[in-house]
């Protein structure tokens, strides 16, 4: 009875109804605003509550909620079920709860949907879909790791990368998740497809790469890497994989890493002065030259004597592994992994 009066107090007054978030779990969605009949009203949806309370009725226009963020003025008559992009997420909830494109898929061009980056918190920890995410599966022989020294250099490089973003500062954010750390190893890890198991990076990428599916890149970590056979190189890379050996130093092991993920973005032997001598470390300021190779950590930016600009080929054109979700439906799965 006292609903029903409430209900039908609220459908004849011009009331908006507000509910003090302080009280709520941060992880209700609580600032999502509808219309009814015209009316605006302040909704808390979440699979995990069954009961809301209400702390206060006032007139519309005579309060301002301040714990409530008001959506786009264009969401506020958007369907609550519309998915215009198809990337799991409804337009109301990209406007007025993730600030995200709901024409756009993926709206960091990160290569991976919105949704799942809001969803899938166990394939993507710490996404944002605001903010490019690159993700690193690491395996690794011998009981080899890579350092936590080595893992910071890289994050930091990535972090401050000339890298635009939808919303907030530049940069990217890579993650690197390490795996299986006591793979066999049959001799040197080649570049190229050989006979025989654990003895070139497509088999590691065959038989162990987990999160395959799930826009990943690829890195082995192992006592000797070959390049068409040659075991003097330490490193190689191609689209979407590598493998390398651990150096001494935590600078030349975060300089190598680079430059092989170079190759996996697709920045490859055919550009000039790619792994090549051709230039000085000041000519063509990129890990991805030789000469440069140890003593930087970054890609060019497209300043120095050869003028690419190695960061907006990361950020825009990189090669990008595929994302393939059960079904081929990321709107509602999420990529096995």
């Amino acid at each position: 009875m006292w609903s029903k009066k409430l209900f039908n107090w609220f459908a004849v007054m011009p009331y908006v109804l507000y509910i003090d978030t302080d009280i709520l779990e941060a992880s209700l969605d609580h600032s999502v605003i509808a219309r009814v009949d015209g009316r605006q009203l302040v909704r808390v949806a979440s699979a995990a509550v069954a009961v809301v309370v209400v702390v206060a009725l006032f007139p519309a226009g005579g309060v301002t909620a301040t714990s409530v963020s008001p959506p786009a003025a264009d969401a506020i008559d958007m369907p609550l079920t519309t998915d215009t992009d198809g990337d799991g997420l409804t337009d109301y909830q990209e406007r007025a709860v993730y600030e995200t494109a709901p024409n756009q898929s993926d709206t960091d061009g990160d290569g991976i949907p919105d949704g799942a980056e809001v969803r899938c918190s166990a394939v993507y920890p710490d996404a944002d879909p605001l903010r490019q995410d690159i993700y690193v599966e690491v395996d690794a022989s011998d009981n080899l790791t890579l350092a936590n020294d080595t893992v910071a250099e890289i994050t930091r490089t990535f972090d401050s990368a000339p890298v635009s973003n939808p919303h907030g500062p530049d940069g990217i954010d890579l993650h690197i998740v390490p795996n299986d750390t006591d793979l066999a190893a049959d001799g040197a890890v080649d570049s190229t497809v050989r006979d025989g198991d654990h003895n070139d990076i497509h088999d590691y990428y065959d038989d162990h790469f987990d999160r395959r599916d799930a826009g990943y890149y690829y890195v082995v970590v192992t006592s000797e890497v070959a390049f068409e056979g040659d075991s003097y190189y330490v490193g190689t890379g191609e689209p979407g994989m590598a493998a390398i050996e651990p150096l001494a130093e935590t600078e030349l092991t975060a300089s190598l890493f680079m430059h092989e993920m170079g190759h996996s973005f697709g920045i490859g032997p055919d550009l000039d002065g790619v792994d090549a001598n051709r230039y000085d470390a000041d000519e063509y300021e990129s890990v991805m030259n030789y000469n440069a190779l140890y003593e930087r950590l970054g890609y060019s930016d497209g300043t120095d004597e050869v003028g690419r600009d190695e960061w907006a080929h990361v950020g825009d054109d990189r090669y990008q592994p595929s994302v393939d979700c059960p079904d081929d439906d990321c709107a509602t799965g999420c990529p096995a992994v």
